[in-house]
């Protein structure tokens, strides 16, 4: 389950770290400070792929943004990735898009 205030205080560590106020990581992320800052202070539960745009403009992956340092994340699961490896890149693709939608779906429950 993921600590979506824990998401936001590290998203503001990381963003103050960087010496970068809000407005300006809102407006590279196409998105309002206020937007931010209730996803800093745990209020929005952001998608994965805003997450995902969080980590770029931060230079952290996205794992940086979820998980603890001490935390380890699941290790991949090979079996996963061997059967994915099996198919086409456009398959892999619309995979990825149908997963992204699944944890967006869940995300917001």
């Amino acid at each position: 389950m993921v600590n979506y205030e824990a998401v936001g205080n590290r998203i503001r560590k990381l963003r103050t770290d960087k010496g970068m106020t809000q407005e300006e990581l809102a407006f590279r992320l196409g998105s309002s400070a206020a937007y931010l800052s209730n996803i800093e202070n745990g209020i929005k539960k952001p998608s994965l792929t805003k997450l995902t745009d969080i980590a770029r403009q931060l230079d952290v992956t996205l794992n940086d943004l979820i998980y603890e340092k001490d935390e380890e994340a699941d290790p991949p699961d090979d079996e996963l990735l061997k059967l994915l490896s099996s198919f086409e890149p456009e398959k892999v693709a619309r995979l990825k898009t149908y997963i992204v939608n699944i944890l967006q779906i869940i995300s917001e429950r």
